[in-house]
């Protein structure tokens, strides 16, 4: 087994009474996985496998500030005032802006969207901003997904008397603005138990919070909101657990009937394959839904996105437009992307790696760098920071490994930065040509000093399993594991010494690979499993040497994935290779 393939030990309660069967009722190989994930009594496997919406959520009103904003919204709609929604540009921001939009037309609030242009404006509050939104005559400001980083432009605001509500869900500094609200989970002292949960998260409980006090409002209706708050959730990487898990869970089930046109129309010309009877997963919002999103402010500008999600019932030829137009975009993002992950890998010393990457370029588009980042820090197994310069500035994106915490580094270094903010595992920041080189020196000095290694990227393997024990009855119980995602990622199995039946290559440039494999040459159950632009996927094929040995009747140690597969209405089991060796 190769050296980077880690086995999860085994669960206490597993390995303590071997002898008897914790949840019988599941296939063993279930049961096992549970608990290595600390799902180990019969009331954690309930709420994990088939959470109650009302019992497995928190009482909105726990956040501090909660009641202060709720009172403050409820004046704007007596007086009838004008509210602004101001959001960020990325996926949490528009689902987040979209979600309280149609909220407050629902109980008649008037109320108007502010996106700041990415390139131009870059992330929270900003005084040109603000004074746009006093033209426009509004009352009262409520930003979503930003907004705790913003103390001197709530100041600003506050000379102008324009009240700001704060919502978000990042790192919270040592200034906190003095807004008429701020609701931020993890504020100190803040008493509400769930510490994670996405921008798009504290804004649905900000609504729910809202919506508890408006009179004959059915509060049912707020379920058909959590398909945003789905897909904010996953493209926010969030740990997929406890409430997160909950509210994105429903939403997977609101998402497959969703009553939004501009979903609708994304997922046709997209060609994402959504319906009542085909739940979507984590991995499609991941990799197929959020990205589509993302790509209008990484291009151009978000409202485009925004636009699409509020689009009405009967304006499809709209939707259409405005989805093909983002469909374009997002092809535009991929080639971009990979054009900076190329350079910057062009800049490496591949024999003699730095502890951190961090490179820069006049030319690389801001909205992708983030993107470009996060691939080659995968890649590497390092922190990256990926920056445009541009007039003397240093903006750009940071991603980091799970050992180093970006924001306690950059919180290090502030004394050097113009602007910072974000989680610990991505980060954006701002710094002047004049401190970039002592930036970058003190930088690499923190990453240094955790002695990260130089080691390959490890793979967590769930389960051992025979091919003969996957049956429909397993692929059932991994589904309702789903959503998949941070903090609850998707099994791995290993499955050694198995034989392979047959190879083929497919694709235009028989790029792809798949291949049926079985426990024994006459084993009674093969298992198709296939892998995607194999020669960058796969490190075997990097060595055509190991490569000829590839071969049908071959033994193989292979680690994979189980997903549903339907073809022309057939189901059926289909692996997804991880990684593999042949066997000895």
């Amino acid at each position: 087994m190769k050296e980077n393939w880690k086995i999860r030990k085994e669960g206490k309660t597993q390995e303590n009474n071997k002898s008897e069967r914790l949840f019988p009722e599941l296939e063993k190989t279930t049961e096992d996985i549970l608990l290595k994930r600390g799902v180990d009594t019969e009331e954690k496997k309930k709420e994990f496998l088939y959470p109650d919406y009302d019992q497995n959520t928190y009482d909105p009103n726990l956040l501090s500030d909660m009641e202060k904003a709720v009172a403050r919204v409820l004046r704007a709609k007596k007086n009838k005032e004008l509210v602004c929604i101001y959001g960020d540009y990325d996926v949490d921001g528009i689902t987040s802006s979209t979600i309280l939009h149609d909220f407050f037309q629902q109980i008649g609030i008037k109320s108007f969207t502010y996106l700041p242009d990415r390139n131009k404006e870059g992330y929270g509050l900003n005084n040109k901003a603000i004074d746009y939104i006093l033209e426009q005559k509004a009352d009262l400001i409520i930003t979503v997904d930003c907004g705790i980083t913003g103390a001197k432009e709530v100041e600003y605001a506050r000379q102008k008397n324009l009240d700001i509500i704060i919502t978000d869900h990042h790192f919270v500094p040592e200034q906190i603005p003095r807004a008429v609200a701020v609701i931020n989970p993890k504020k100190p002292k803040d008493k509400y138990p769930e510490k994670m949960l996405a921008g798009v998260g504290v804004t649905f409980k900000f609504i729910e919070a809202i919506a508890q006090k408006v009179k004959n409002y059915d509060l049912e209706q707020l379920k058909w909101l959590l398909d945003l708050v789905a897909i904010g959730n996953v493209a926010d990487c969030v740990p997929l657990l406890g409430e997160n898990r909950t509210l994105t869970k429903f939403g997977l089930v609101v998402l497959a009937r969703t009553r939004r046109t501009g979903l609708k129309q994304l997922f046709e010309v997209g060609r994402v394959k959504i319906s009542p009877s085909q739940l979507p997963t984590g991995e499609q919002i991941g990799f197929q839904i959020a990205p589509r999103i993302n790509a209008a402010g990484r291009m151009d500008h978000a409202s485009a996105a925004y636009e699409l999600l509020i689009k009405k019932e009967d304006d499809r030829v709209g939707a259409r437009t405005l989805a093909l137009d983002i469909e374009a975009q997002n092809k535009h993002r991929q080639k971009v992307t990979q054009e900076i992950i190329k350079e910057v890998e062009n800049k490496l010393d591949k024999d003699n790696l730095p502890a951190v990457v961090i490179e820069s370029s006049e030319h690389w588009r801001l909205g992708v760098v983030g993107l470009a980042a996060g691939r080659v820090a995968d890649k590497y197994n390092r922190p990256c920071i990926v920056l445009q310069e541009k007039e003397g500035v240093f903006k750009g994106s940071c991603r980091s490994v799970p050992a180093f915490h970006l924001m306690e580094a950059l919180t290090e270094l502030k004394d050097l930065l113009e602007a910072f903010g974000g989680h610990s595992q991505a980060a954006g920041l701002t710094v002047k040509k004049e401190n970039f080189v002592e930036f970058k020196k003190r930088f690499t000095k923190l990453v240094e000093s955790k002695k990260l290694g130089d080691v390959k990227k490890s793979i967590d393997i769930d389960e051992k399993i025979k091919i003969n024990n996957i049956n429909e009855k397993l692929l059932d119980e991994l589904m309702l594991m789903e959503p998949f995602g941070q903090g609850n990622k998707k099994p791995k199995f290993i499955s050694e010494n198995i034989v392979i039946q047959k190879i083929a290559y497919l694709g235009a440039d028989q790029q792809h690979l798949k291949m049926w494999v079985t426990d024994s040459k006459d084993g009674a159950r093969s298992l198709e499993l296939i892998t995607f632009n194999y020669k960058n996927n796969l490190e075997i094929f990097k060595s055509n040497k190991k490569q000829e040995n590839l071969q049908p009747g071959n033994r193989i140690n292979i680690v994979y994935t189980l997903e549903e597969n339907i073809w022309n209405g057939h189901r059926s089991i289909q692996g997804r290779i991880v990684d593999l060796e042949i066997g000895k």
